[in-house]
């Protein structure tokens, strides 16, 4: 941000104090507006969009008006920082405006090198606060669990249930399906969550240096004796969450380890021989069949009955196509407003088509897909999205196979090729309603009898969409 474009407000009951505060603010080409008293600057704060406030705390004989200031612009706007001034400054008035929430204490009269230190690092701050801010805020939109279907409520009570425990998880499911996100969910919801989320990846640990990663190592150096340290992901996950992703790509002969310090909540640094102690919560995730792992031998028995406390198993996108709609609602949301592209619409035609897609990369696939749709078609306004906006690959079909198709059928007479295609689209509506013959004749506009006919008349074995 320019800083001319940066607003900051000095109050002081001496008009000559704020003019020449105010002028070794403009000198650093800040604009600066000035205020005598605690009213003024309200009306102030309220009207414009001010940066940093620099207040004087004794004021018009009221020897708490700027801590009243500072009290009322944390209400009002918590990111303002405020750096308070005093000619009567003690050790005790500091302290008092430091647990008020100043940014910091600055005693009259004072250098404008400090002053100018001061206010450089207070805006510094307040932009990190607001970055931050915003990262939470994005973070926690992409924590929600988008999900209406009978299975997703499901996975949603047993998450609610085991977020209030400290119990370790097991998240088993395909991969893409959605498992640090529901990692990061529970520990949102836990009481651990003012406390770190830690990942391990471990597919990228490698062999010789997973468990330095994991444990930390601590080295003498021998010239001088000096001790190097580094921090392990346990000690950093220390009373928040630790979650091992792909479980079942830790090296074997870490594995052990790993059961002894979960059992212990305790560990050795490599190179020395103090135990540290942590309270860490354990989360693990898998993509692999762990009772084969096990049998494999990639996964240790004990190590799986320690982190299995609460399995969680996460189904295929494509065994739970009815949370579809909301999941492409929700994406084009989110991805829209990070774009900053105009809303799109889905075509019914087109959720049809995307509800009976395999999805083989999961839900991530799917966002994919939105994000791809909103890069091409986003610029357009009131677009809305047909089957025929969407990649080959996701309409399962290339153009060549689509011409061949088309000359095949083209060869048939209208009788088979009707035949053909209400054989085709019976199926595709019967496997988007898992069977459910109210459902599919209430959609396709039949009578439920009739629909019973027309199915038997083309060999269609409803048994097999149930």
């Amino acid at each position: 941000m320019l800083k001319n474009k940066i607003s900051i407000l000095v109050v002081d009951d001496e008009s000559d104090i704020c003019e020449m505060v105010a002028e070794i603010l403009k000198d650093e080409g800040y604009n600066a507006i000035t205020a005598n008293n605690y009213e003024a600057a309200v009306q102030i704060l309220k009207n414009q969009n001010i940066t940093l406030l620099i207040t004087d705390i004794w004021m018009n004989n009221n020897t708490n008006a700027g801590l009243e200031l500072l009290s009322w612009s944390k209400i009002y706007d918590s990111f303002i920082p405020v750096i308070m001034m005093s000619g009567h400054g003690n050790i005790e008035t500091a302290m008092k405006a430091a647990k008020s929430g100043a940014y910091d204490f600055i005693e009259k009269p004072f250098k404008s090198e400090r002053l100018i230190l001061l206010v450089d690092k207070a805006i510094k701050e307040r932009n990190l606060k607001i970055k931050v801010s915003d990262f939470e805020f994005r973070e926690n939109e992409r924590l929600n669990l988008i999900g209406s279907s009978s299975i997703f409520k499901n996975i949603k009570q047993q998450l609610n249930r085991v977020s209030q425990t400290n119990s370790r998880v097991l998240i088993s499911g395909p991969s893409g399906s959605g498992k640090e996100l529901i990692a990061r969910f529970i520990h949102k919801e836990s009481n651990r969550k003012s406390f770190p989320f830690i990942i391990a990846s471990c597919a990228t640990l490698s062999p010789e240096r997973v468990e330095q990663v994991l444990f930390g190592w601590n080295e003498k150096i021998k010239e001088d004796q000096l001790s190097q340290n580094s921090i392990g992901l346990f000690e950093q996950a220390n009373n928040g969450t630790l979650f091992f992703d792909e479980i079942c790509d830790l090296p074997i002969q870490t594995q052990g380890k790993l059961v002894q310090a979960i059992q212990d909540q305790s560990f050795y640094k490599l190179g020395s021989n103090k135990k540290i102690n942590v309270d860490v919560r354990v989360i693990s995730a898998s993509n692999k069949n762990l009772l084969k792992s096990m049998e494999d031998g990639v996964l240790r028995e004990d190590l799986f009955y320690r982190l299995s406390v609460a399995p969680i198993e996460v189904p295929p996108l494509n065994k739970r196509s009815d949370d579809i709609n909301d999941l492409v609602d929700y994406f084009l949301k989110l991805i829209s407003k990070e774009l900053g592209s105009h809303d799109l619409k889905i075509s019914s035609e087109t959720l049809v088509v995307l509800q009976n897609c395999d999805w083989p990369g999961n839900v991530r696939q799917l966002k994919n897909l939105i994000e791809w749709l909103i890069i091409m078609y986003g610029n357009q306004k009131n677009l809305i999205i047909m089957p025929s906006h969407l990649p080959p690959e996701i309409l399962g079909f290339n153009e060549e196979k689509k011409i061949d198709k088309i000359r095949s059928e083209f060869s048939l007479s209208l009788k088979d090729a009707r035949k053909n295609f209400e054989a085709y689209y019976l199926k595709e509506q019967l496997k988007r309603f898992k069977g459910n013959i109210a459902k599919t004749s209430t959609f396709i506009g039949m009578d439920r009898s009739a629909l019973h006919r027309k199915l038997k008349e083309l060999n269609i074995n409803i048994n097999k969409y149930n």
